[in-house]
């Protein structure tokens, strides 16, 4: 609580203070001049254009290079050459040059008048520079390519730089780049920092799916990668170039595949019954793009031989799967950039069979047990949704809004048959625990707890629509802005499900439990009303807004289940018995209503100044101040619960609270910058408000052996975080480097503990509030491109956590005790990469050192290792043929378990050959040629051990062909 306290106090007082502060700090007698350069004839921009400024006497007193901004045009992402620089607040005449290499240098004369009160910045015409006579016969010779360099605060990563296998998608580019993690979820990190927008040409594609693009977009399209922190188009139509960013990726297409048709398609067969088909079609013209991907495959599996990425052999899918999809997307954007439509229709269909063996060691003072499950489930769902946009750009008004419609089905089953002994059990089988009651061996009968065999199946069905209109005003003769913003958001949910349990406690051969359920969970409904508006004022050096935001909810959920075994002829399982309404079960029932009204008031301040040397201090500031009141009308076994909840809550999110240094050095021509510093610091805070259904004291045992109760003491949990980075950038050499440091804690953290009896192996779960869980970690990442030819690129990421992880558990009905799980964690990963011509060879090195004690009674020390390193080859050999592999062990150690503590030398090929004209590669694809992968998977925590072996086909051989063609339009 005084924590709490002392962050709310810090909070409101910077509030008060921080316009009062700004305003002091800043010059009021001036104001910004913003203009653009361009090309005469083609009418691009001209990113190293300058500025230059002069005295009285005609000395130059100042050299501004153009900054970057970002806009669309011909359906790529483009770069603005934008500068801005400050002048005093009076009528006057103004006169400076603008050059650029290559071009005429032109002298501006501009008028600057009627200057409103508060108008901080004004925009200048655009400046059209004619180029300079070309002097011939100066030759450059490049004797290798820079693979990354950077360019102010951007990142560029140079694709043709990269020796790709023929027929690579876009993810095996990403996941090759210095300093760039990519996980098998599509989740990109770069030095070390979660990528929040990944672009295709400047927008996003397919409304952000990464997953989607990684894998339909040919390697061979793009021309470069660039990383940047950036805005939005919005965000740069208001004008505030110190507003909010997100680190982005930006896959910048080469310019022959921006216009005409591009055409890729690939279609294969594999061993194991294995397949896959692609279809990637595109369309683009200067104002529209139409692209339309189909896929279809039953791989379950994202790895790609000779792929450096984040995949080790516990990342193996468990089960197989079958997935079909198919999208259209479109996107149209006028020549002047002021009108957009854009939007998808997709359907997709995912099917999973899943065959698993779990055995699991829970570790409880007293004595552990042991759990042992083999389970079947099938899962299949059907997804339709649309999703579009519309966004009109004025000079002082925009408007847009999104409107989206889903429709998800699902139908899922399982089986479970499933043992509990205080005693580990040696090869132990599905066979021998079915017949345990008859043919098992005396040892068995004493050690076992429990025995249980369960089925479940159910069909869910979901409707979403969503509208969110969206308007901003510009006010005239200022920099102000008025924002304003809708929106209703309907879901409805209705399901059925049927579950049978027999168990079994000790050594008795009769079933103690003998369950048959049915569930009838509708009507489920939800209403999501949202209304915004806000206003934002522009001064010299400080942006300040407030926005009040208000959100209404109404959401009601009544789930009745029946009883069937409770009846004299309960039917067959998936059939309803007639009269089957007499075995309504209302201690397992309930009816629900929630009724939420939030109020939020959010004041948002950013205060710069621009210091000596390009140099420059950003604050920002953006806490939200809600109150939450909460009414949840609950029904359940024939009496009536009432929860009525107010909070208040103040959550500043990850950009809320920053302070940002950028640093750089000039060299001696005050237009290039030698190298940059950046240093930040963040603050966040978030609320976490607990479950309303756990505040409600009652028990739910509808699941014999995971009964839950309610604790109506529940109080809300918050979660601080303090983060410091440093960036490192030299502009004269290919390398980059940053270090961050953070720390959370969390105050009354929402754990699930339960309560376990050893006699029967029932747990009894609540959720509680606990404190002690807090987070120390450090992260450094170093990357560097070095050699007399640039050709070897050296990787290094370095990782250091601390983590003290508390929860609730206790032992045979005793009230859980707060326990604690204390880790420490190093991780050291090199990739060092040596380039020849076209061939390409790269060494790969890991290792991870885990220490995990816990206050736990009898608990065991855990203390692994992991480790790995290998090789990875691109080659290029004549006639079109091709190589590449990926040669890696893989160890694990300090874990006493022979499943557990386990070396993988695991070998994957792809040889490749692509006919002259290039429309066509053909592929050979090999994983596991050493059959040395298993389909274990594994998890070690401080509560228990488990090891787990699916129906994974880990090792196969594909057969590949694939189709590339682009049409380019007549040139005129």
């Amino acid at each position: 609580m005084k924590n709490f306290l002392r962050s709310m106090l810090l909070l409101l007082t910077l509030s008060f203070f921080m316009p009062f502060t700004a305003f002091s700090a800043n010059e009021n007698d001036s104001i910004w001049l913003s203009g653009r350069v361009r090309d005469a004839i083609t009418k691009t921009d001209l990113t190293g254009a300058f500025v230059y400024r002069y005295d009285e006497a005609g000395k130059l007193i100042d050299s501004l290079p153009a900054n970057k901004g970002i806009a669309f045009k011909n359906g790529e992402r483009i770069e603005l050459a934008v500068y801005n620089f400050p002048v005093l607040r009076k009528d006057s005449t103004i006169i400076f040059d603008v050059g650029c290499p290559g071009y005429k240098t032109q002298t501006v004369t501009y008028r600057l008048e009627k200057i409103g009160k508060r108008e901080s910045y004004r925009n200048l015409p655009v400046t059209l520079l004619e180029k300079a006579p070309r002097q011939l016969g100066e030759v450059t010779v490049t004797a290798s390519k820079i693979k990354f360099y950077n360019k102010g605060d951007t990142i560029v990563y140079n694709a043709d730089a990269f020796q790709l296998a023929e027929g690579s998608m876009l993810d095996a580019l990403i996941s090759q780049l210095p300093g760039v993690e990519l996980n098998e979820d599509g989740q990109i990190k770069v030095n070390g920092q979660y990528v929040e927008s990944l672009l295709l040409n400047g927008k996003e594609f397919l409304d952000g799916n990464n997953q989607l693009m990684l894998d339909n977009i040919a390697a061979y399209t793009v021309k470069n990668v660039q990383v940047y922190e950036g805005q939005t188009k919005l965000e740069k139509w208001r004008g505030e170039p110190n507003g909010e960013k997100h680190l982005t990726m930006d896959v910048k297409l080469k310019r022959e595949y921006n216009r005409g048709w591009i055409v890729n398609a690939q279609g294969g067969l594999g061993t194991k019954d294995r397949y896959s088909g692609r279809l990637f079609s595109s369309f683009f013209t200067p104002t529209t793009k139409l692209t339309l991907i189909a896929n279809v495959n039953n791989l379950n599996d994202n790895r790609k031989p000779g792929k450096s990425d984040t995949w080790t052999p516990e990342m193996m899918p468990s089960g197989t799967r079958t997935y079909k999809m198919a999208t259209f997307n479109y996107d149209y954007e006028d020549l002047d950039e002021t009108k957009r439509y854009r939007g998808y229709v997709t359907v997709e269909e995912n099917s999973n069979n899943n065959l698993s063996t779990t055995d699991r060691t829970n570790f409880l003072s007293g004595g552990n047990t042991y759990d042992y499950v083999f389970a079947r489930s099938k899962n299949k769902q059907l997804k339709l949704e649309t999703r579009n946009y519309v966004n009109n750009f004025g000079e002082k008004t925009y408007w847009g809004g999104m409107l989206l419609g889903r429709y998800i089905k699902r139908d899922n089953s399982s089986t479970s048959l499933s043992a509990t002994f205080d005693k580990e059990q040696e090869e132990i089988t599905a066979k021998a625990l079915e017949a345990l009651y008859s043919d098992g061996s005396p040892e068995q009968l004493d050690a076992v707890i429990n025995r249980s065999i369960t089925r479940s199946d159910g069909s869910r069905h979901e409707g979403e629509v969503q509208v969110y209109p969206h308007f901003e005003y510009k006010i005239p003769r200022t920099n102000d802005r008025l924002t304003f913003q809708i929106g209703m958001k309907y879901k409805d949910e209705k399901e059925e499900r049927w579950r049978d349990y027999n168990i079994n406690y000790g050594s008795d051969p009769t079933p103690a439990v003998k369950k048959r359920q049915y569930f009838d969970n509708s009507p489920n409904h939800t209403l999501t009303l949202d209304g915004t508006v806000g206003y934002r004022i522009n001064m010299n050096g400080v942006h300040f807004d407030v926005t009040y935001s208000y959100r209404f909810l109404n959401r009601d959920r009544d789930s009745y289940m029946y009883a069937l075994d409770r009846m004299a002829d309960m039917g067959n399982y998936g059939t309803l018995p007639a009269g089957y309404l007499d075995s309504f079960d209302p201690s397992n029932s309930y009816t629900s209503r929630l009724i939420e009204n939030k109020h939020e008031i959010t004041p948002f301040f950013i205060w710069f100044k621009s210091l000596p040397n390009k140099n420059r201090l950003i604050v920002y500031l953006n806490p939200e101040f809600s109150l939450l009141h909460q009414h949840f009308d609950y029904w359940r076994d024939n009496r009536s619960y009432l929860v009525s909840r107010n909070s208040f809550l103040t959550v500043v999110n990850k950009y809320g609270g920053r302070i940002t240094f950028n640093m750089g050095a000039q060299g001696e021509d005050p237009r290039r910058i030698v190298y940059r510093h950046d240093l930040e610091y963040k603050y966040s805070l978030d609320v976490k408000t607990p479950d309303l259904t756990h505040l409600i004291d009652i028990v739910n045992d509808s699941d014999p052996l995971n009964i839950a109760l309610g604790n109506p003491d529940l109080k809300n949990a918050r979660i601080h975080r303090h983060t410091i980075e440093w960036t490192f950038k030299p502009a004269e050499r290919q390398l980059n480097n940053l270090l961050s440091l953070w720390y959370e804690y969390t105050t009354d953290a929402l754990v699930r503990g339960y309560t376990y009896d050893t006699s029967t192996g029932i747990r009894r779960n609540k959720t509680y509030n606990v404190d002690g869980n807090h987070f120390v970690n450090a992260n450094n990442v170093f990357n560097l491109q070095f050699g007399n030819k640039q050709q070897f690129t050296l990787s290094s990421i370095t990782h250091v956590s601390f983590t003290n992880y508390a929860d609730m558990i206790g032992v045979n009905l005793e009230e859980p005790r707060k326990s604690t799980a204390k880790t420490t964690s190093m991780t050291e990963k090199l990739k060092l990469d040596w380039q020849i011509g076209k061939q390409q060879i790269g060494l790969n090195g890991s290792f991870t050192n885990r220490h995990t004690t816990s206050t736990r009674e009898d608990f065991q020390t855990i203390d692994a290792r992991h480790f790995s390193y290998g090789l990875l080859g691109q080659f290029r050999l004549p006639g079109g043929f091709g190589v590449n592999t990926d040669f890696t062990f893989y160890a694990r150690r300090g874990y006493g378990v022979k499943e557990l503590d386990t070396t993988d030398a695991i070998w994957n090929l792809r040889l490749t050959y692509t006919p002259r004209g290039g429309h066509w590669v053909f592929m050979v694809d090999g994983f596991d040629m050493l059959h040395q992968l298993s389909n274990v998977n594994y998890a070690v925590n401080a509560s228990g051990r488990t090891v787990s072996y699916t129906n994974a086909l880990p090792r196969y051989v594909m057969f590949s062909v694939q189709y590339r063609l682009n049409i380019q339009p007549k040139k005129r």
